[in-house]
């Protein structure tokens, strides 16, 4: 029967968009505490480090050095940090190269590893207060051994020597471990404005929302990034994960629209449907599958949705031209009924029948389709057997499914079968009750005519 009607059963249509998120759960931020690029190991080559002039006479000097040292470079460059950091120490500790030294400091922070000879590192560092990737890999040991008061003198003395952006992402570290939030925003902030990077601005606004409880700040945050820069993607989905947890659906819309504008991925049209449909605005999901993303299957169960029967029929029949899926002969059979305004039309009925017909020859045996044309049948008493003998087929799939036993129930009280049409409501009722219209309707017809 036509109770468990849904012609969009085949087009899945989920509004899954407003699954609870926690900010907290979904942004948090754990600093860095390794933050020397790896391209700029290659500003301190160790190919080098054996020339004459690079050592003073009280180093060492290793027979197999040379040796040593490609093969840290060849670890290096396949990014086995593990094995390379090994090859570092072992020179450092026989030839006492401080370049080895930060070479094999610098591994072990790729690695996690815990870092050998921190006390020399912190020599080499007071030797070159002007050696900025020095400074930056002394800072990153201070964070691995959580010597964050250390390091936000180190810090300090960093950031005044540099201009550059990661410098200043480095030295707000030891200023979130020790929960200094104001002040590492603050560095965060001046990296931010050198570079816009996205990485760092959600870094700042995850420090407002998660740690300073500062949600409204950190909104602002984003949207002005996104007015003067765009709707980056990692700062829309940051934003998106805000606006979904206060359930402020139409900033969500504002967000997928300008997401989907600028990089036409169909995950965001799709998401701004969900969006639209949350809000049971169909006119505008309509309007815009219409024309901005064409989706032809997704408008025809949005069709459906608002009941626009016409359109739906218009649509299956193009669809059905387009993909040559004959599942579409039923969807149009079944939007063409729903459309009728006489639901004993002759001429429509036999549409209907005629497309059911077809859809059924060529292999369709949805038991959704199947029910919906058996039970036209029977209640239109256009072929109360062949109606059976569908719902019947439908019931194979789902034996239990109290629509389809319904309208098998229906079929026998129209072919005169009382016992078996009774036994089936009635378990039908025991089942749903009589909560609905046409169950009730069913229920007194068949128990009056086959009042035991």
């Amino acid at each position: 029967m036509p109770r468990n009607y849904r012609l969009s059963n085949s087009i899945s249509i989920t509004v899954s968009l407003f699954v609870a998120l926690s900010i907290a759960g979904c942004s948090n931020y754990t600093p860095n505490s390794t933050i020397v690029a790896k391209d700029k190991l290659a500003e301190y080559n160790p190919k080098h480090f054996s020339n004459k002039k690079n050592i003073s006479s009280s180093k060492k000097h290793l027979k197999n050095e040379d040796e040593l040292i490609m093969r840290a470079i060849w670890y290096e460059q396949q990014s086995d940090y593990k094995h390379s950091n090994a090859i570092y120490n072992k020179l450092y500790n026989e030839t006492h190269n401080k370049e080895y030294l930060l070479k094999a400091t610098m591994t072990a922070l790729y690695t996690g590893k815990r870092l050998q000879n921190i006390s020399k590192l912190k020599e080499y560092a007071k030797e070159k207060p002007n050696d900025i990737q020095l400074q930056r890999v002394f800072l990153s040991s201070l964070l691995t051994e959580k010597k964050y008061e250390e390091a936000k003198t180190v810090a300090k003395s960093l950031i005044s020597k540099s201009t550059q952006a990661m410098d200043y992402e480095l030295a707000a570290n030891p200023y979130i471990y020790t929960a200094d939030y104001k002040e590492a925003i603050k560095l965060l902030t001046e990296a931010y404005n050198k570079t816009y990077n996205e990485d760092i601005l959600i870094k700042i606004s995850t420090l407002l929302a998660n740690y300073m409880k500062d949600v409204p700040s950190a909104i602002k945050r984003l949207e002005d990034h996104r007015v003067s820069k765009g709707c980056g993607e990692k700062v829309c989905l940051h934003l998106l994960d805000i606006y979904s947890q206060q359930n402020k659906i139409d900033k969500v819309i504002s967000v997928y629209t300008s997401l989907y504008n600028e990089t036409k991925n169909e995950v965001y049209a799709e998401k701004l449907i969900d969006a639209y449909l949350f809000k049971k605005d169909y006119v505008k999901a309509i309007d815009f599958l219409k024309n901005k993303y064409d989706n032809k299957e997704l408008l025809y169960a949005l069709y459906i949705e608002k009941k626009d029967y016409i359109k739906a029929v218009e649509l299956s029949k193009i669809l059905l031209k387009e993909t040559k899926d004959p599942k579409w002969y039923a969807e149009s059979a079944m939007a063409l009924f729903e459309s009728a305004t006489d639901k004993n039309d002759k001429a429509m009925l036999t549409e209907v029948v005629s497309s059911f017909d077809k859809a059924i020859s060529m292999g369709i045996e949805n038991s959704v389709y199947l029910n919906y044309y058996g039970y036209t049948l029977v209640d239109k008493e256009l072929d109360i057997p062949k109606g059976i003998m569908i719902i019947k087929k439908a019931l194979k799939t789902e034996p239990e499914n109290t629509y389809y036993l319904d309208s098998l129930a229906w079929g026998y009280y129209k072919f005169d079968k009382c016992d078996k049409a009774y036994n089936i409501m009635k378990k039908v009722i025991d089942i749903e009750g009589l909560k609905e219209k046409e169950l009730i309707e069913h229920w007194d017809a068949i128990s009056k005519k086959c009042k035991r």
